[in-house]
């Protein structure tokens, strides 16, 4: 009869929230095993009380594993706080109120008592129904349009932009697109900063001690036998598989997208 033991899995195929996900559920599973009230063992949870080469062994890899899960959570809350996050979304709002501010302006035009005016205002809010109200979409989706529309709107022959005074309006709006861009290429560099260093170290040392608690439960299970470990293994081997299943499927849909996108015979991407 085989051992047993808790299933080899690398966390290092997982995305990194998947992997803090998945270490914090391991987590909680030692704590309801070993020192909580949720253990299905009475033997599990007297364990860790012990003063035995066991509980020593076993209480020294769940500290150290805390600790480093711990950690991995600061980092992903303080790479999610960062300043340049806060200036960005200050600017998408700026960007927003900017264009609520031209199309309003255009809009009113369309009423002006002169037909000249409210010819070339008509044509105008042509451009702005085109594309329509971009500030309730993605930020990168709002930039395409931000961008077709200035181009449109520039594209007017000067007499009619000065006849409408568009050309502030039109100037406004390109400056706070380029603000906006410019925070976000700032955030986007303080990101993956952070992830390639604070986040990156932390994560490493979660999956390590997550490495470490798995090679001491299987080895108090060789030295001592399973029953005070069974549910610990049969809970994490459940985590486990159910990872694999999430890495299985998206390995699937991604090389079905990658068929999609394939260009055949006869066809242009």
């Amino acid at each position: 009869m085989a051992t047993l033991k808790i299933k080899r899995f690398s966390t290092k195929q997982l995305h990194v929230e998947e992997d803090f996900g998945f270490l914090k559920q391991v987590q909680a599973e030692a704590k309801a095993c070993f020192s909580g009230s949720d253990s299905e063992s009475p033997d599990e949870i007297s364990l860790l009380a012990g003063s035995g080469r066991a509980s020593s062994l076993l209480g020294a890899a769940l500290g150290s594993y805390d600790e480093a899960v711990d950690g991995f959570d600061t980092a992903l809350k303080e790479s999610a706080s960062i300043p340049s996050a806060a200036t960005a979304a200050e600017a998408d709002t700026e960007r927003d109120s900017a264009w609520r501010g031209a199309n309003t302006y255009v809009r009113a035009m369309t009423n002006h008592p002169a037909e000249a005016t409210r010819t070339v205002a008509l044509e105008a809010k042509s451009l702005f129904d085109k594309y329509g109200d971009p500030t309730n979409k993605a930020q990168t989706e709002e930039s395409g349009v931000l961008h077709n529309l200035i181009q449109d709107l520039q594209a007017l022959p000067a007499e009619k932009r000065t006849a409408l005074a568009l050309d502030v309006w039109i100037a406004d709006l390109e400056a706070k697109e380029k603000t906006f861009l410019a925070a976000v290429q700032q955030r986007t560099s303080d990101q993956s900063s952070r992830v390639v260093g604070i986040v990156k170290q932390s994560r490493q040392k979660a999956d390590e001690a997550y490495d470490s608690l798995v090679e001491t439960v299987n080895a108090l299970v060789l030295l001592e036998g399973e029953a005070d470990y069974a549910t610990f293994i049969d809970h994490v081997n459940v985590l486990i598989d159910r990872q694999k299943t999430v890495l299985k499927t998206r390995s699937t849909l991604n090389v079905k997208k990658a068929g999609q996108t394939e260009t055949t015979p006869g066809e242009t991407k």
